[in-house]
């Protein structure tokens, strides 16, 4: 409340009381003269700033008209490449709308034919190869054109026919003028438009040609203002640079507004004449009624003072308080009313331009939902805020943010449903902003926020992609009108938070797709290696160990091949959730490739754990699973490498797990090995054996012996193919150390059908030399019984050689039989239909069952060597010979013992009617010459006694 004060109680009353009566006419005067010359000053940066603001202004709505046109353009393309007639469909063109947006619409095709949709194709302006490719990225292309009318040029907006194929061809419109430029919105403004590099595009100005020194200012500042003669006129104008290169293949745009100097300076002319004689009547007037005014209005004026100082300082919530019931107090009243309104401008313009900037530079779109739910409740006076984010493909809301006097709250802790009804209310409201008032019942992202009484509500529906992703909804305890112009600054925001999830949605897919195995979810090599440096230092710290496991499944091929990829890569699936389920959440299971994974454990405090752990994680991988309707049993060999005891950075140590997992295969699979030192020198071995072995054929290094079959008589009755490897460098290798190799590194199935060839071709020879042909074995790998198709290699290999398959046995390990039953038995069945004999080596040493043997279609069984050995000691071996001989006769096939080296050892296998016999007691295995020898009778004594070979 403003009190009035007699003059002797206010010293500035009695000052000013006292100057007009000392010198009344001298101050007022000099106060006019000094007023004079800032109101003048500030009238003329008055002009200045609005013209410059008018051009910024103009500039914006430039830019949404190229983004408008930009989008109708691609919508018209949609619309064609949907249409049954495409661009013959003429009614695509007739749009009323297209019409007054475009003045021409024409297509270029992939080979660059030009073809105008409207008019003359003569017109269509050619594009420059930078041009073209400029639209094939992606990019919507702005293109000057020389026109007919001066000052201004035609502009032609080009893109992608389709999106998707770039090759596709390009569509292009010349925009209308008069949409584009607005000249008649431009009231007594002058527009000129010109590039970055001083091009002009569109001018009203009487002179095209700036002066010098005014382009130089234009092309070298973003904005400002300028004072130029331009013709026979003075121009006073501002300046915006447009920056439509980020969004267009297009330089930047300067958008230039301006006035004759006349004109902008009319108010300072008329200023001129009315000052000097107000002046000198408020000297008259003030000299009158300063002594009853003063009291009355010297304390309104200061409230007024340091409110405008208030505001100068940027405090927009600063609040003049004057009750003086006259004008001052209607004065003080709308000041509060503009610096509400300035402050609501100022935090909306400040808020989008903080969502903006955070769009462009923050990959996570929590950070700006937390943005609106800070600075929009003051906005749009709203007593609560909430931000509920959707799942619409799974109909549930998964987030709830609000904010409610000042408080954030987070609701949901687990997903809320939502039905399709209010989903569809939503998209249909999609661009618009929705009042809910006084409804019986809420929808559910409303329901949630649990509020009690009558409630208004403003809901914004947020769409991406296509789909409902969000709402933004404003909640009013009383209600409350709102303006058009408040909604739509509303659905400004919404369309900006709908920016910035989509931009969220797209980077979470890019990193999900860097750091993640697509097949299995699984986190992949880049996310190893981070995480092994992040762990290594860590333990490191912390004094502890850890360990990496690195798995391979063990005949996954074999799934591959026999029920196809897709088989494979649900099995993968089941085998990544089983090793996910095995380990701790602070752990991790990655998929390197193809049938490969490693496990990291971490924060091992008790190294002997490791190996409990290791049981655990093959435990989860030794499974039945069914895949593509079939039933797979699935193992894994894996090999552990520790931290820091095998092993200090992560390549090391996945290096090393590696050549641990290659031991644990070689051991007999599905069982796991710490690494050592030793295997590294041996892995580098095997490398150097596995690349040697790859030329050995060709080299003729792989040699084949023969060992013979004995019967009683010590006649010989047949013999079995042996190889040897006879290294250029490192001489006779054993078959024990690079069988192995090969069949880790899947040459073997190259060796056996070479040597089942070179087999059969030898049989082939004893015709030519006169021989009675004698039946002669071939080893066959479990990696190659495998393969699905070795009955039909086998039968090309017979084809070709034309070779008596009577003469021909395959011999197979117990191993080979322990797979799939069915499958082992049908292949078996399948290569006696060719002819050939089937023998069981190494019998009494695997695993199966005797009533899966009854079930086998062999001929022959193969006492293994180990069994024979023991005989003369081992009264369990005596046992189990005996057993196997008891065994063949009841099942009707015959028995050779291998490895028989003594006379006691054949004289008990004599005795319990054992009639076939391989061992070095009758011969070594020897080359073939000497085997064709033996046939022939020469040197039969010298492979006759012990060892004699």
């Amino acid at each position: 409340m403003i009190e009035k004060s007699p003059h002797n109680r206010n010293k500035v009353a009695r000052r000013i009381l006292l100057s007009f009566v000392v010198a009344s006419l001298i101050p007022v005067l000099v106060l006019g003269v000094l007023s004079f010359h800032q109101v003048s000053q500030q009238l003329y940066q008055q002009s200045y700033d609005v013209l410059q603001k008018s051009s910024k202004d103009y500039g914006l709505r430039f830019i949404d008209r190229l983004v408008l046109a930009e989008s109708a353009l691609r919508l018209l393309a949609n619309r064609i490449e949907r249409s049954s007639r495409g661009l013959r469909d003429q009614n695509l063109f007739r749009d009323q709308k297209l019409q007054k947006q475009f003045s021409d619409l024409a297509i270029i095709t992939n080979n660059g034919q030009r073809a105008s949709l409207l008019g003359d194709t003569r017109m269509v302006p050619y594009l420059t190869e930078q041009e073209i490719e400029s639209v094939r990225s992606g990019l919507t292309l702005i293109k000057p054109i020389e026109s007919n009318e001066i000052g201004v040029k035609q502009i032609w907006i080009a893109l992608n026919f389709n999106e998707n194929s770039p090759d596709a061809g390009i569509l292009m419109a010349e925009l209308h003028p008069e949409a584009l430029w607005e000249v008649d919105n431009l009231g007594v403004n002058q527009l000129m438009v010109m590039t970055d590099v001083g091009e002009s595009w569109f001018s009203s100005l009487p002179s095209t040609s700036l002066p010098n020194q005014l382009l130089t200012n234009l092309l070298d500042n973003y904005s400002g203002s300028f004072n130029h003669n331009l013709g026979n006129n003075a121009y006073l104008g501002g300046f915006w640079q447009a920056p439509i290169a980020n969004m267009f293949a297009s330089p930047d745009l300067i958008i230039v507004h301006a006035q004759p100097r006349s004109m902008a300076l009319s108010a300072i002319d008329y200023f001129t004449k009315v000052y000097p004689p107000l002046i000198l009547l408020t000297v008259l007037i003030v000299a009158f009624l300063s002594t009853k005014l003063i009291a009355k209005y010297l304390s309104p004026l200061t409230a007024l003072r340091i409110a405008t100082e208030r505001i100068a300082e940027g405090q927009f919530d600063y609040q003049v308080d004057i009750h003086s019931k006259d004008e001052f107090e209607i004065l003080g009243d709308s000041f509060n009313e503009m610096t509400r309104r300035l402050r609501s401008q100022f935090e909306i313009q400040s808020t989008m331009a903080e969502i903006d900037r955070q769009i462009l530079s923050v990959l996570n779109a929590d950070e700006i939902v937390e943005t609106a739910l800070t600075r929009l409740p003051g906005i749009f006076f709203s007593d609560l805020i909430s931000i509920a984010k959707f799942d619409a493909e799974k109909q549930l809301i998964v987030e709830v943010h609000t904010r409610r006097d000042g408080q954030h709250f987070d609701l949901l802790d687990q997903s809320f449903p939502i039905n399709d009804e209010e989903l569809t209310d939503l998209q249909k409201n999609q661009g618009s902003v929705v009042e809910i008032n006084n409804q019986p019942r809420l929808p559910a992202y409303l329901e949630v926020l649990k509020l009690t009484g009558n409630w208004h509500f403003l809901v914004i529906p947020v769409v991406v992609n296509g789909s409902i992703s969000a709402t933004i909804s404003f909640a009013y305890q009383q209600t409350k009108i709102i303006s058009n112009d408040l909604k739509a600054i509303a659905r400004s925001f919404g369309d900006r938070i709908a920016v910035a999830l989509s931009n969220a949605a797209w980077e979470e897919k890019l990193f999900h797709q860097a750091h993640f195995d697509g097949l299995t979810g699984l986190a992949n090599r880049l996310v190893l290696n981070e995480r092994l440096h992040q762990e290594i230092a860590r333990a490191n710290r912390d004094s502890k160990q850890l360990a990496v496991f690195f798995l391979d499944l063990d005949r996954f091929k074999n799934v591959n091949d026999s029920l196809g990829h897709a088989a494979g890569d649900e099995l993968l699936i089941q085998i990544a959730e089983h090793l996910s389920n095995s380990i701790r959440t602070t752990d991790l299971v990655v998929r390197m490739s193809g049938d490969e994974f490693v496990v990291l454990i971490t924060d091992i405090d008790n190294p002997a754990l490791i190996s409990m752990i290791a049981e655990k994680v093959l435990k989860a991988v030794d499974t039945t699973s069914i895949v593509a309707g079939q039933s797979v049993k699935s193992t894994a060999s894996m090999g552990i490498a520790m931290y820091p005891t095998d092993a200090e950075t992560p390549e090391d140590l996945l290096k090393f797990a590696d050549s641990a997992m290659y031991y644990a295969k070689n051991d007999g699979r599905a069982n796991f090995r710490f690494y050592s030192a030793e295997m590294t020198a041996k892995a580098l071995e095997n490398i150097k054996l596995e690349h040697d072995l790859r030329e050995a054929i060709s080299k003729d290094e792989i040699i084949i012996y023969y060992q013979p079959k004995f019967d009683s008589e010590k006649q010989v009755i047949g013999a079995e193919a042996l190889i040897r490897w006879n290294h250029s460098e490192l001489g006779m290798i054993s078959p024990a150390k690079f069988i192995p190799i090969a069949e880790q590194s899947m040459l073997i199935v190259e060796i056996g059908r070479w040597v089942l060839e070179q087999t059969c071709e030898f049989i082939k020879s004893f015709t030519n030399l006169g021989i009675e042909p004698v039946p002669i074995s071939v080893n066959i790998s479990g990696v190659e019984f495998d393969r699905p198709d070795i009955v039909n290699k086998t039968a090309e290999i017979l084809k070709r050689t034309r070779v008596n398959p009577d003469f021909i046995e395959l011999e197979l390990t117990e191993n080979v039989a322990i797979g799939n039953r069915e499958a082992c038995i049908e292949r078996m069945h399948q290569l006696k239909a060719l002819g050939l004999r089937l023998a069981m080596d190494d019998f009494g040493t695997g695993f199966s069952s005797l009533s899966y043997l009854q079930d086998l279609p062999l001929d022959v069984l193969k006492i293994d060597q180990h069994f024979i050995r023991e005989l003369e000691t081992g009264i369990n071996s005596q046992a189990i010979v005996r057993a196997i001989l008891a065994l063949a006769d009841g099942l009707h096939m015959q028995v050779i013992a291998e490895g028989v080296e003594t006379e006691s050892q054949l004289k008990f296998l004599q005795d319990h009617q054992c009639k076939l016999f391989q061992g070095f007691l009758f011969s070594r295995p020897i080359p073939a010459n000497e085997f064709v020898k033996l046939l022939l009778g020469k040197e039969q004594k010298n492979h006759l006694g012990l060892g004699n070979v």
